[in-house]
């Protein structure tokens, strides 16, 4: 049984049903259960205030064990003033006779390197979702950061597994980390939320299912071997075709996404006439229809996401992550889904399910939705 899929899912049989029901041919409901996930969604539900160690949280600064340092990744000086001559299109030559970018950094003497902070993007308290999903593990923290010192985006996630009897001290204790705009931004995530999980259910972009990802093809050939093959094609054809978007498609866009999560709206809360009143800018069609003051929320995704799906028209995230990586694309998931700014960029942190079921976090594969 593949606890990754929603079919598996007790607690998500009513919402898998809901989802299959739209789908007028079976045949082609009996494939897609192959690819809609046992996910949990993620919603900023308060400003984090560092009161409580170790909780869900988005942002700000992590809750790190008392004998582990802030991780940072060490940039020889070559290298950085690189960095500096690609971002300002100078020389080296003319970098070093204007620019300070040298005091920017704290300097590693036994390392010879510069010492640049990995920007913190989340940490996930696997208790508090044990009863929303059976992949992670039961207890501790997982801690997610991005290595990304580059604008050429050179960029390399690191995920950090904490025991829950491992002692915290608070992230409001780190002291200020050196940043540089020019190289190192860290504007995504400087204000913390705190996080609540809500069992969900992640279908794949039905489009990515073709020659380009094989993989995905096999497995969609695999639900129809007892069908002829002129059906098989015809089922296949419907996963691309146009007509079928509506009945899958994210029922709101990006930008309203980003305005539900960032005003703490959580789906199922009453979503109260007070609440309606204070967001007047909220006009889209999408909002006016599915946002009823004193009813409860609908479900829409959240800012974050657990064992969802990385978006690509081309050659899918875990297919590349097995090229980087090694082994097979079918044995790779997104770990952890987050919106990554308001660009529209989302960041997917990916692992191997052998490396999760182990609770091994070392082999990363980090890329953007594309």
């Amino acid at each position: 049984m593949d606890m990754l899929l929603a079919e598996n899912s007790p607690i998500r049989q009513q919402l898998l049903e809901q989802k299959l029901l739209q789908f007028k041919d079976p045949h082609l409901a009996h494939t897609l259960s192959a690819f809609i996930r046992s996910s949990v969604d993620l919603y900023p539900s308060a400003i984090e205030d560092y009161a409580q160690l170790g909780n869900s949280r988005l942002g700000g600064l992590p809750d790190l064990p008392v004998d582990m340092d802030y991780p940072v990744t060490l940039v020889g000086r070559e290298e950085m003033l690189d960095a500096y001559a690609e971002e300002f299109d100078h020389t080296r030559e003319y970098i070093e006779e204007h620019y300070w970018w040298s005091e920017q950094w704290d300097w590693d003497e036994a390392a010879e390197a510069f010492r640049v902070p990995m920007q913190f993007i989340a940490q996930i308290n696997c208790s508090e979702l044990k009863v929303l999903q059976p992949y992670l593990p039961r207890e501790g923290r997982l801690l997610f950061f991005l290595e990304r010192w580059r604008f050429s985006e050179m960029l390399r996630g690191h995920v950090y597994y904490v025991a829950e009897d491992q002692q915290l001290n608070s992230g409001k204790a780190i002291a200020e980390l050196k940043f540089s705009d020019a190289v190192c931004a860290n504007y995504e995530y400087e204000a913390a939320y705190q996080l609540q999980g809500i069992a969900s259910i992640k279908m794949i972009a039905t489009d990515m299912i073709n020659s380009d990802n094989p993989h995905l093809l096999k497995l969609a050939k695999a639900r129809l071997q007892a069908l002829p093959e002129q059906q098989q094609a015809m089922v296949l054809q419907a996963l691309v075709d146009d007509e079928l978007a509506p009945e899958w498609q994210d029922q709101l866009y990006f930008f309203d996404l980003m305005k539900m999560n960032k005003h703490g709206l959580i789906p199922g809360q009453i979503f109260t006439q007070a609440q309606w009143a204070a967001l007047p800018e909220w006009q889209s069609s999408n909002l006016q229809e599915l946002l009823v003051p004193e009813q409860p929320l609908p479900y829409f995704d959240g800012i974050a996401s657990i064992n969802g799906h990385g978006d690509s028209r081309y050659k899918a995230p875990e297919l590349l992550a097995a090229a980087e990586l090694g082994g097979n694309a079918e044995d790779y998931l997104v770990l952890f889904k987050v919106v990554y700014s308001e660009h529209s960029m989302q960041l997917n942190f990916i692992i191997h399910r052998d490396d999760l079921a182990l609770g091994k976090f070392d082999r990363i594969y980090c890329i953007y939705d594309y």
